[in-house]
C-alpha cells in the first residue's frame, strides 16, 4: 500500500485564549493556556494517519521535555518516528498561539530543531512508487529540495504546502505535483486579488501558477470552499458549513484529506470534497493536532 511521507516541522503548541488580540504596545490577560502537539508538519502526518494513511514522518526535535512528549504522542497515534531524530543542545520547535473569541489565530513559531538537518537526512529512506511524499514552509529548502527531487525519481506523488510563505525555489517547483495555498498565499504568489468571491479571478490567479508549471493548484477559501484547477478541473467547491471553535490546524488538517484521497484511489473532485469536510469538522474543536478527526468522523459527514 501507498504511503504518506511527511518531511516537516514538529512543534509544542502553546496556546492562549484571549477576548481579543492585543494591538502594538498593548497589555491584555487571557483567560486560559492549554498545550497541544504542534508543528505544520506534525499535524499533517497525525492528519493523514487518522484519515487512514499508512503514516511515516521525518523530523527533528530537541533532546528535551517536549521532544520526549512529541515524539511518545506520535507514535500512540500510530506514526512511525524512526526517522525523527533527537538532537542535544537544541529546543524542540514552539508555537505560540493567541486565540480570539471569534476564533481567529494569531501564531508566532520558534523553529529550533526543525532548522538544523545535515546533508544525510534522506541516506536511510527509500520512497517508492505512488507514495504521497508532503513538506511545507517550516523546514529549509535545501531539505524540500532533496526530498522531492528522490520522490520522483521514484515516482512518488509530492504535496507542497508553502505555509508560511517564502519564495519557492525553481528546484521544489518543478518537482512538486499538487500545491495547496490559502487565499493569502496565492495573493502572494500571484499578485492581490481585487475580490476573493470572484470566481473569475480567483481562478485567473491560479492559473498563472499552472502556466508557471505546477500540475494542480488548489486553493483553500474557508468557508467558501476550495478552488481546485488542473489540466482536467476547474471548479470550486462549496464549503461545509459548521459553527466554528478554533481554526489553527485546519490547513493541516485538508492537506492530510488530500493525502488520504489519493492514496485510497478516489478522483480529485472526491479527494477534495473529503479533505474539505476533514477540515471543516477540525475547527469545531480546540488546538491543532488535538482536533484532527478520524476518517470514519468524516465518512458519517459524507
Amino acid at each position: 500500500m501507498s504511503r504518506a511521507i511527511i518531511i516537516g516541522s514538529i512543534n509544542m503548541d502553546i496556546v492562549t485564549y484571549v477576548q481579543k488580540h492585543p494591538k502594538v504596545g498593548e497589555t491584555i490577560f487571557c483567560d486560559d493556556v492549554k498545550y497541544f502537539p504542534g508543528g505544520k508538519g506534525s499535524n499533517q502526518a497525525i492528519s493523514c494517519k487518522r484519515l487512514g494513511c499508512d503514516t511515516y514522518m521525518i523530523g527533528r526535535v530537541g533532546n528535551d521535555e517536549f521532544g520526549k512528549q512529541m515524539i511518545h504522542f506520535q507514535k500512540y497515534e500510530g506514526i512511525s518516528t524512526k526517522h525523527v531524530k533527537k538532537l542535544d543542545g537544541e529546543l524542540t520547535g514552539q508555537a505560540f498561539i493567541t486565540v480570539s473569541k471569534d476564533s481567529q489565530n494569531s501564531i508566532i513559531v520558534m523553529s529550533g530543531a526543525n532548522l538544523k538537518w545535515d546533508d544525510l537526512f534522506l541516506e536511510e529512506i527509500t520512497f517508492k512508487k505512488e507514495d504521497v511524499v508532503i513538506s511545507q514552509f517550516e523546514v529549509p529548502n535545501h531539505v524540500i529540495e532533496k526530498a522531492f527531487m528522490l520522490a520522483k525519481e521514484n515516482e512518488a506523488i509530492t504535496i507542497l504546502n508553502p505555509s508560511p510563505m517564502r519564495p519557492i525555489s525553481h528546484q521544489i517547483k518543478k518537482n512538486t505535483d499538487i500545491l495547496i495555498v490559502n487565499e493569502i498565499e496565492l495573493e502572494e504568489l500571484t499578485g492581490k486579488i481585487d475580490n476573493i468571491q470572484d470566481e473569475t479571478t480567483l481562478f485567473t490567479h491560479a492559473s498563472l501558477l499552472i502556466k508557471s508549471g505546477y500540475k494542480t493548484v488548489i486553493v483553500t477559501l474557508g468557508s467558501a470552499g476550495v478552488l481546485l484547477l488542473s489540466s482536467k478541473h476547474k471548479v470550486i467547491i462549496k464549503g461545509h458549513k459548521v459553527t466554528p471553535v478554533d481554526t489553527t490546524g485546519a490547513g493541516d488538517t485538508f492537506v492530510g484529506g488530500i493525502a488520504s484521497g489519493i492514496i485510497r484511489g478516489l478522483d480529485m473532485i472526491e479527494t477534495v470534497k473529503f479533505a474539505n469536510i476533514a477540515a471543516s469538522l477540525s475547527v469545531t474543536k480546540e488546538g491543532a493536532a488535538s482536533s484532527i478527526p478520524t476518517i470514519d468522523e468524516v465518512n458519517s459527514i459524507i
